[in-house]
């Protein structure tokens, strides 16, 4: 089964198998994805700081099709812009934080894919999407221009997300998110007392501001 073994290979191994072309998958296969993410929520979420968000099985459908659509469409150049909006559409629900922690079980593995993409062809409809998405679901893109996005208000107000998505600002040293008014004080407090070890141009940034 396409989705279902992709999604092993994604978590087991790093190295995936794609059909050919873009094509619908079928729900049997749909079902096995489902069985899969929802174990790797249950792995994912011990991890998290706080409680986090409980699992939204059809955001994490929608998103591990996409990302495999996604892998397709970088390999397969010759496709035009009507497939890549045919394959990549927007999530028809709404952006809870169950659905960001959710999504983000896999597009945290698209911003290594928008960056592949940009590399191949800079100008194409296939980059020009993936930046639409970086900027609807901030939390998986940390390190990627930011938006004043609703899914951004969205996750800060998730106690568990907010810390999550700062934790990564931290890591990946994501300057412009960390100079924004909302979030510079988030970023400071977390870094604490441990700011110069951290991030020590972020430390040093403060002193002179």
């Amino acid at each position: 089964m396409l989705l279902s073994g992709f999604l092993d290979d994604l978590l087991n191994t790093g190295a995936v198998t794609l059909g050919g072309q873009p094509v619908p998958f079928e729900p049997a296969d749909q079902a096995a994805a489902e069985v899969r993410l929802r174990a790797r929520h249950a792995e994912d979420a011990l991890e998290m700081p706080y409680v986090a968000p409980a699992f939204n099985a059809p955001a994490a459908l929608w998103a591990v099709e996409y990302l495999y659509h996604t892998v397709q469409l970088t390999l397969l150049r010759e496709l035009d812009e009507t497939v890549v909006a045919q394959c990549l559409a927007d999530f028809p629900g709404e952006t809870t934080p169950e659905a960001i922690y959710s999504v983000d079980l896999t597009f945290r593995y698209l911003p290594d894919l928008l960056r592949l993409a940009k590399g191949l062809a800079p100008g194409d409809a296939l980059v020009a999407r993936l930046l639409v998405t970086a900027r609807q679901w901030p939390f998986s893109f940390v390190g990627t221009p930011p938006d004043a996005a609703e899914a951004e208000a969205v996750l800060l107000a998730h106690p568990a997300l907010r810390q999550a998505y700062i934790d990564r600002i931290i890591g990946l040293q994501d300057w412009v998110r960390a100079a924004r008014p909302h979030l510079a004080p988030l970023v400071q407090a977390a870094l604490g007392a441990h700011a110069a070890t951290l991030w020590p141009d972020f430390a040093a940034f403060n002193l002179l501001t």
